[in-house]
């Protein structure tokens, strides 16, 4: 999507679940595909592009993107107390209205809930 501001072009670029993108054993993969292309992409320095990349924190991704941006360009949502506990509400509401978990006893209901949330990294 481009934008016209008092004369000049802007271009936002979004790429959405970039960790969704394939790691197979083709050589390159076409995630280090789309990988690559971003650190070409960003090499280039246009004044005016803007790019946004959702993605789960993949080690892969995170090596190469942290070498093209600065911290203060970065967000993780995956450690934020409020993802946190959205992911253990929506966990517990699920547990608590399902019909057949309704029926086991509440301590095997927390336990689900517990390890869920404490294992849901974010996701």
């Amino acid at each position: 999507m481009s934008e016209r501001h008092a004369g000049t072009c802007r271009t936002r670029a979004v790429i959405d679940a970039l960790d969704e993108c394939p790691i197979t054993t083709g050589t390159p993969s076409p995630r280090r595909s789309v990988l690559d292309f971003l650190k070409d992409l960003v090499s280039r320095k246009y004044p005016n592009l803007r790019i946004c990349i959702t993605s789960r924190p993949e080690q892969d991704i995170q090596v190469t993107l942290n070498t093209l941006t600065s911290p203060s360009c970065r967000l993780s949502l995956h450690e934020e107390s409020g993802q946190i506990e959205d992911i253990y509400n929506y966990i517990r509401f699920f547990v608590y209205s399902d019909e057949a978990m309704r029926g086991w006893s509440a301590e095997h209901q927390d336990l689900v809930i517990n390890i869920l949330s404490e294992r849901a990294s974010g996701m």
